[in-house]
């Protein structure tokens, strides 16, 4: 064969390789504001610089006014003027069927900001544990990525992987045994009863037993 036939077969073999991968997550656009920025961003939106006021943009994706309440100077731990913590009412806002790419920046703005990934606190939730009910295997990886508990469990031992599977969010658990997530066997047959003819589901679980 002549090199140049080689050559040229190696290129169409690396462009297939490439185009059998799933494509990249696109970086967020992250907002950076100085502290005069934010405070000119809030005046604009007549809103006062309280935890309480991160609620509304927390559940709306408003990535925006999420950095200006906290480059101003609210923090992104603070529980005492919030129904939850800042991270895990962020993945609330995947039940409200949000565009991924929002919830991706306002993860990444509230990271940037010191928000934990997991709580010290003892919870019956985690962010983890929300993400695993509703949202997308994207926002799973970025938490895991962060530093996300894969072993967190509720009072009734549930875990993250376990939770993904029993709302049926197959995305999630997905996410979660490539990030290494397992079940035992006794998780693995709860989750399989009435659920046999679910094929994906049967092999997730499969793959969930492994090493």
């Amino acid at each position: 064969m002549r090199p140049t036939c080689f050559a040229l077969l190696l290129l169409i073999a690396a462009t297939a390789a490439r185009a059998a991968q799933p494509a990249a997550e696109p970086a967020p656009q992250i907002p950076h504001m100085s502290h005069e920025q934010a405070l000119a961003h809030l005046q604009k939106e007549r809103l006062a610089v309280t935890p309480s006021n991160l609620v509304n943009p927390l559940l709306s994706g408003d990535a925006e006014t999420v950095e200006a309440l906290l480059s101003a100077g609210v923090d992104a731990n603070d529980t005492t003027d919030m129904p939850k913590p800042a991270l895990r009412l962020a993945m609330s806002a995947c039940a409200r069927k949000l565009e991924t790419a929002r919830i991706l920046t306002v993860i990444e703005v509230l990271l940037a900001h010191g928000a934990k990934v997991n709580e010290a606190a003892p919870s019956e939730l985690s962010p983890l544990m929300v993400a695993a009910q509703h949202c997308p295997a994207p926002v799973v990886r970025r938490l895991l990525r962060a530093g996300a508990d894969l072993k967190f469990k509720t009072s009734l031992g549930i875990s993250p992987l376990s939770m993904a599977f029993i709302t049926g969010n197959l995305d999630a658990a997905e996410a979660l045994i490539e990030g290494g997530a397992r079940l035992s066997p006794e998780a693995a047959a709860k989750l399989l009863k009435d659920h046999q003819d679910d094929a994906r589901r049967v092999a997730l679980v499969k793959k969930a037993q492994g090493k």
